[in-house]
């Protein structure tokens, strides 16, 4: 046979609900460190009638008396004096726990999360950030150097604020926004034969065989136009992730890559030649990516504005130091 008593275990263990507000626990404190309502009411800026509301709030939700009044100030009962000293210590941890995120709110609110590839953290970035953090020495960046996949799943996950990317995809969750744009140049040993010209045409480029880094799909694909409105084969191309394998490639003579201009100079060497395609136009936009439903702090926005204002001018400035 079943019982239809209630599970008086399953009630024990129920949490106890709390129904009064920290306010009331504040007033009641206040009032027996004053040993006065109208002391506390005048700390609070409230008036005594509040004071002695909330009080009688607190002393009706837990079903026992607080305080006693003498002749001349207010006293805390037994249970009143108990209640103090929990009450005191959990809004002593509560006020603690408050002023730690505070602190992280400012702390993030100052601080501002790049993601990019390490050629543009190597290449683009350093000198722009430099010169943001003297104009903003309170603001700290956070550069995260990835591959690209990892660039844009932290924007997609707001891990990282904003991007700086070449990208070459349309997404409905991602806003890009094109801040300068470069022109592809061929590397080449320079123990190659079309090194000394400074120069090559398309034709010329069928003989070579091609390496490329694997997210350069956009310019495969464009590439593989121009080929065949030329009745040119696009040879079979070696790809790499990472530009010192693609380098240590073009270094071992296996064949030529595509750089940005920026890219190309930055990681100029003796044994390196640089061509300029002269029958095809092939650039690359460098730009800021972020997420379309992000909300940006200001100190992110600032540094948007920074690049939007600088990235040109740096790049040509140090593409030419280079």
């Amino acid at each position: 046979m079943t019982s239809d008593k209630p599970d008086e275990a399953a009630h024990a263990a129920a949490p106890v609900t709390l129904r009064f507000d920290l306010v009331e626990l504040e007033t009641f404190l206040a009032v027996v460190e004053l040993g006065s309502f109208s002391a506390a009411a005048r700390r609070l800026h409230i008036s005594q009638p509040s004071v002695t509301a909330r009080v009688q709030r607190l002393e009706s939700t837990l079903k026992t008396r607080l305080l006693v009044r003498t002749t001349r100030h207010v006293e805390p009962t037994a249970a009143g004096k108990r209640l103090r000293e929990h009450a005191e210590a959990a809004l002593r941890d509560l006020r603690k726990l408050l002023t730690e995120f505070q602190a992280d709110a400012e702390a993030a609110r100052l601080r501002v999360v790049v993601a990019a590839t390490p050629m543009i953290s190597a290449v683009m970035l350093p000198s722009l950030i430099h010169s943001f953090c003297q104009r903003y020495p309170d603001v700290q960046i956070q550069l995260r150097d990835l591959q690209y996949e990892d660039v844009v799943a932290r924007i997609e996950s707001s891990e990282a604020d904003l991007a700086v990317v070449a990208f070459d995809n349309d997404s409905s969750k991602l806003s890009f926004e094109a801040l300068t744009e470069e022109d592809m140049l061929v590397v080449v040993p320079t123990s190659h034969a079309l090194a000394p010209a400074g120069e090559v045409t398309l034709e010329q480029l069928a003989q070579v065989p091609l390496m490329l880094l694997d997210r350069y799909s956009i310019l495969r694909e464009r590439l593989a136009d121009e080929f065949a409105k030329r009745g040119l084969a696009l040879r079979p191309m070696h790809h790499a992730a990472n530009l010192s394998t693609l380098l240590g490639m073009v270094d071992a003579g296996l064949g030529a890559t595509f750089l940005p201009r920026s890219m190309a100079q930055r990681y100029a060497r003796d044994t390196r030649a640089t061509l300029q395609v002269t029958d095809v136009k092939l650039m690359r936009s460098f730009g800021i990516l972020r997420s379309r439903d992000a909300d940006l702090s200001a100190a992110a926005l600032s540094f948007v504005r920074h690049l939007q204002a600088n990235f040109g001018a740096t790049l040509t400035s140090d593409a030419a130091q280079a």
